[in-house]
């Protein structure tokens, strides 16, 4: 197995088998994490798939809820921040990133599995808080340039807002099982531009 804690000299590069291994470790563990949940994730059967010593991936990450963090935050996107000269196209683009996010790309595997740790690890709930946080505040920052343009009104509840036009997704992806289809994507905004156009 690989010592990830191998170091070169001092004044030199970072050896790449330290970088490879340590991105080994975190795709390893958030394949894991996909697979089995936080319930089944071990940091023995961590270090059987990706090849690093259990001995190493402890001393690089003490606690395993660190190394969850770490693992999710790897695979994770940006935040989505389109700006596409009116509300309306914001908010399509918002949606369908969203869609993107939960269903297909890497995060989609993950979320569930740390929805439900962050119930019980205090560590991984304020890591939920912070991405949901990041992913709001590209949502907000379209209402509030739409305001700046006189598409809406300065009275829109931008809380409120921001929540429902997230909200219908993740709930599909975690409660419903229902499909994220572009349909439901337009509804979605449809929606939520006539709650804002209520509120102006």
């Amino acid at each position: 197995m690989t010592d990830l804690a191998a170091r070169p000299d001092a004044g030199s590069r970072i050896d790449p088998r330290v970088v490879r291994s340590r991105e080994a470790v975190l795709a390893t563990t958030a394949e894991l994490l996909a697979e089995v949940g936080l319930a089944g994730l071990t940091v023995e059967a961590i270090a059987h798939r990706s090849g690093v010593a259990k001995t190493t991936i402890y001393r690089h990450w003490p606690e395993i809820s660190q190394l969850i963090i770490d693992a999710v935050t790897s695979v994770a996107a940006p935040c989505a921040r389109p700006d596409t000269g009116s509300l309306r196209g914001d908010l399509r683009e918002l949606v369908k990133g969203l869609a993107r996010t939960l269903t297909v790309a890497p995060t989609a595997k993950v979320l569930p599995s740390l929805v439900d740790a962050a119930e019980r690890d205090a560590d991984l709930a304020r890591l939920q808080r912070a991405w949901v946080k990041e992913r709001r505040s590209g949502t907000r920052d379209a209402f509030v340039r739409a305001q700046a343009r006189g598409e809406i009104g300065t009275d829109v509840d931008l809380d409120l807002v921001t929540t429902m036009l997230s909200a219908p997704l993740f709930y599909r992806r975690l409660v419903s099982h229902e499909p994220l289809s572009p349909r439901f994507l337009e509804r979605v905004v449809d929606a939520v531009m006539a709650i804002v156009a209520s509120q102006s």
